[in-house]
């Protein structure tokens, strides 16, 4: 099979450090974890991106040693986490582990807290010990902007939950939509882009409508947004806001906020102070704080840099950084998002097993697929095909590729279930 026939198949369904010296000395006096005996890539991180790389990897040439390295042994999907927050689905539909990768593909998976890495000696470090590597891939998922000058702190954020990392958060939510007042009223908060899965808060404010539509009569719910207006599917998101819930939920754009007062529950924004009975902030987004203490991220910057044709990091040298916490701006104009993630993925895979095996790495080429539930009956969705331009050295959108439906609909609600379950399937099995 031709590798680009491969990647849509599979689809569809010199060091510059910044590591401290105390990393590069720390594992001198650890034990040895693993004792590599072959060609090893270690991964860290088991969300789409980690995983799908592990599972590529394998696929590509089964005598590699990977290792998958997570500190959670169940990985909880952020895609189809909204359904659990309004009761259409359970936290266990959208759990998985990491047995099939082990099982059928030969992953080792080391459940362990990555402390730090040494790029140096090539090793993983852990309070207990440590794991040498030939090649690392660090996919770490999202980090939050805390800002204690507004007064939002990792303390605010278990008060006023923003579940954008599924699992604890989504429940704690569901439980705070469940216990609402009748009558009452629900603020979400829309971060800056770029964030994490751009239509995800739209299809949130969705939902909870629907939810206070049908089980908290005379609720309401106020969707703030730091955007200047809807950041992905406006016009089909925009339409379900007006015909849908025209009397349950108010968007109002271009809001900043000045002041969080988690005890009262007001917000305090450039269009007026916010009471609600329920807050759902989400915060703005950053890459995850393990990048930085890797030294992935320059001084004064928010995102890991790339190269765009490899994904390698331009910090440290054989340490590829995928998924959320890469900078978009230095590999291409594609999203944060879990199937992009699962594409980079892929990418990294063919890539890493051409350069061990002394080859140039192929062409980038990467899809995006995302259904966002506007009602308990009816979906929509968008789909982009990106691929490396030679021009402008990045992975950019490949003309009118994908695109978006013309309305909501019923039959995109059961597509949406066959999409999860493909990228689930895609990922872990």
């Amino acid at each position: 099979m031709k590798r680009r026939d491969f990647i849509k198949t599979t689809t569809a369904l010199g060091i510059g450090l910044t590591l401290s010296s105390k990393a590069v000395f720390a594992s001198e006096s650890k034990k040895e974890l693993l004792p590599k005996k072959q060609t090893r890539v270690a991964i860290i991180g088991g969300g789409f991106g980690g995983a799908t790389t592990a599972k590529y990897i394998k696929m590509l040439n089964p005598k590699l040693d990977v290792v998958l390295i997570d500190q959670h042994d169940i990985f909880y999907s952020c895609p189809m986490s909204n359904h659990v927050i309004v009761g259409l689905s359970n936290i266990k539909e959208i759990s998985f582990k990491y047995d099939i990768l082990q099982k059928k593909y030969g992953v080792k998976f080391l459940k362990k807290e990555v402390e730090n890495i040494d790029g140096v000696s090539k090793k993983v470090l852990f309070k207990d010990g440590f794991l040498t590597y030939d090649i690392l891939v660090v996919s770490p998922g999202i980090g939050f902007k805390y800002d204690e000058a507004i007064g939002y702190t990792k303390d605010v954020a278990e008060v006023l939950p923003h579940a954008w990392k599924a699992g604890e958060q989504t429940l704690k939510l569901a439980k705070m939509l469940k216990e609402l007042p009748k009558g009452g009223t629900v603020l979400l908060r829309v971060p800056k882009a770029p964030y994490r899965c751009p239509p995800g808060p739209y299809e949130r404010s969705c939902l909870i409508a629907w939810y206070l539509k049908t089980y908290k009569p005379g609720s309401k719910i106020l969707v703030i947004d730091e955007n200047d207006d809807v950041t992905s599917k406006g016009k089909l998101f925009k339409a379900a806001f007006a015909e849908l819930y025209k009397d349950i939920l108010e968007y109002t754009p271009d809001v900043n906020v000045l002041n969080i007062d988690a005890k009262n529950r007001v917000i305090k924004t450039s269009k007026g102070d916010i009471k609600a009975d329920l807050i759902n902030f989400i915060p703005d987004q950053k890459a995850n704080d393990s990048a930085f203490k890797f030294g992935l991220i320059p001084e004064g910057k928010l995102w890991a840099p790339v190269d765009s044709w490899t994904l390698e990091s331009t910090l440290v040298k054989d340490v590829y950084v995928i998924g959320d916490s890469a900078n978009r701006g230095s590999f291409g104009t594609v999203p944060h998002s879990g199937y992009i993630a699962n594409s980079m993925g892929k990418v990294v895979a063919e890539a890493i097993v051409a350069k061990l095996n002394g080859k140039n790495p192929p062409r980038p080429f990467m899809m995006n697929t995302c259904y966002s539930m506007v009602s308990n009956e009816e979906a929509i969705w968008v789909a982009t095909v990106y691929e490396y331009n030679d021009d402008k050295k990045l992975t950019v959108q490949v003309g009118k590729a994908g695109g978006v439906p013309e309305q909501r609909s019923k039959i995109d609600k059961e597509n949406q279930y066959s999409w999860a379950n493909s990228i689930w399937e895609d990922t872990f099995m």
